[in-house]
């Protein structure tokens, strides 16, 4: 290339704008409090047996953090392994097995920032095929409990990347009956 050519090349380079890359936080739709009522409700929905929902709430890849879970033979705990949201999907329809009635009601959230925020109670009838938990209950036996889940959105997807699931278990091993619990 000749000299005046590439003294073109330079002066044309050096009159572009600079390319930065931007995050997906900056352009992003999802931090909007709208979407943000939008997650909470397929999340809620999902809970109350709207499994259809599992692929346009989350990320294919989630990462699930909850509490362990004393196991359905009274012997010891079981860890929750979930890290797809097919996992999610197994884990929502076992958690939802064996009641009549099965309902997550929020009575206080939060959101910002590509995350929420979720105060809930659990609206429960005891269903004959209860094994989730040892229990005293009956069929037709009413329970509550609440949690407080920590959702954590992909900025640029807008679904659901974490969920962090905290539940108050000593009021749900209470109110099923339980008085000692083995881990």
């Amino acid at each position: 290339m000749s000299f005046p050519g590439l003294f073109a090349l330079i002066l044309a380079l050096s009159c572009m704008p600079a390319i930065t890359a931007t995050s997906c936080r900056d352009t992003s739709p999802y931090s909007t409090q709208s979407h943000y009522e939008h997650v909470l409700s397929n999340y809620l929905n999902i809970w109350n047996g709207d499994l259809s929902l599992i692929n346009s709430t989350f990320s294919p890849n989630i990462s699930v953090h909850a509490d362990r879970f004393p196991s359905p033979t009274g012997v010891g705990s079981v860890p929750l392994s979930a890290t797809t949201s097919a996992d999610f999907e197994a884990f929502a329809q076992r958690a939802r097995n064996g009641w009549d009635k099965y309902t997550f009601v929020p009575y206080k959230w939060v959101a910002g920032e590509n995350k929420i925020a979720v105060r809930w109670m659990l609206d429960a009838i005891m269903g004959a095929n209860f094994t989730l938990a040892p229990t005293t209950l009956k069929q037709g036996d009413p329970l509550t409990y609440n949690g407080t889940d920590f959702l954590v959105l992909d900025e640029c997807t807008g679904l659901i990347d974490e969920a962090h699931i905290a539940q108050d278990l000593i009021t749900l091993f209470h109110n099923l009956g339980l008085t000692a619990v083995t881990v």
